[in-house]
């Protein structure tokens, strides 16, 4: 019977973390102390002799807070000692017309050189892995891809792996491979994983795993193990404010992990310490499998 001790056991290992973990309330702008402590577990498990392949979220919120906070461009930037004359009716940044794709464009490369800024604290090198959904529906640029990540893991590298929202979706069928709609973090998170021979995925959200109903009644119970026959009785609430994936598409994405025997877990990212938690065994999130 499956249970938690594969979890603790698991050498490659791919941690999630959705849009709510990684970002502030507010939507706008990444949680920098949250966002820290993460990085620091996930360099934790690297130095214990790990593989950690870390699918993140975040990116449109950063762009969104660096876009709306943009000043008008002026005299007042550190420019040469001759600047140009300005032009004149310069139109002032009409932020109604920002789109979730420009944000996630601006927002990357900052969110990157966070990442990029924290591993290095502790000797640890990232890569960036940017990942077209529709180009994983393909077997064959879906090997190409794990082949890149692969060869990060093998020189120590921990790669940084995102969905890429700077380009406006495709709708591409696939070559009938992949048998789940991959449209957000979460089903690119479970088909890597499976792809990648992991041990372990954890999908970290805002909430604390999966209930028996709305996780705001108190009638609602946390489901400590669930299988792919008890997913079809639970009842799901909305999604996250913060991202597209709700709890519905966490339990697909996990269902069709945990039928390759990867041991999953869905889990709270807000509290402290929750990877070194659920990598010590102990009774956090949901356990899934199938």
């Amino acid at each position: 019977m499956a249970s938690r001790l594969a979890v603790t056991q698991a050498k490659r290992v791919m941690v999630k973390l959705g849009s709510a973990v990684v970002t502030r309330s507010s939507g706008s702008g990444i949680a920098l102390g949250r966002t820290a402590c993460i990085i620091e577990q996930i360099c934790h498990l690297q130095a214990s002799g790990r593989e950690v392949v870390l699918v993140s979220s975040g990116a449109v919120a950063a762009g969104r807070q660096i876009l709306h906070s943009q000043s008008r461009m002026g005299t007042d930037l550190p420019i040469p000692s001759r600047p140009l004359p300005p032009l004149s009716d310069l139109p002032q940044p009409d932020e109604t017309l920002i789109t979730s794709q420009e944000c996630a464009s601006v927002g990357q490369s900052s969110l990157m050189a966070l990442y990029d800024a924290m591993f290095k604290l502790y000797g640890i090198q990232c890569g960036q892995v940017l990942i077209s959904t529709s180009s994983l529906l393909d077997k064959g640029p879906r090997e190409n891809t794990c082949s890149t990540i692969v060869g990060l893991l093998s020189r120590g590298i921990v790669p940084v792996i995102n969905e890429n929202d700077a380009l406006v979706p495709i709708h591409h069928e696939g070559d009938g491979s992949i048998p789940i709609p991959v449209n957000d973090n979460d089903a690119v998170a479970s088909v890597l994983a499976r792809d990648l021979s992991c041990e372990a995925l954890l999908l970290l959200s805002n909430v604390d795993g999966v209930y028996t109903g709305d996780p705001k009644l108190s009638s609602s119970d946390l489901i400590s193990t669930l299988s792919a026959s008890e997913s079809k009785e639970v009842q799901f609430s909305e999604n996250s404010s913060a991202g597209r994936g709700g709890m519905s598409s966490k339990v697909r994405s996990a269902m069709y992990a945990a039928e390759a025997g990867v041991s999953v877990v869905i889990a709270n990212g807000l509290g402290y310490r929750p990877i070194l938690d659920i990598i010590d065994g102990k009774e956090v999130g949901t356990f899934v499998h199938k």
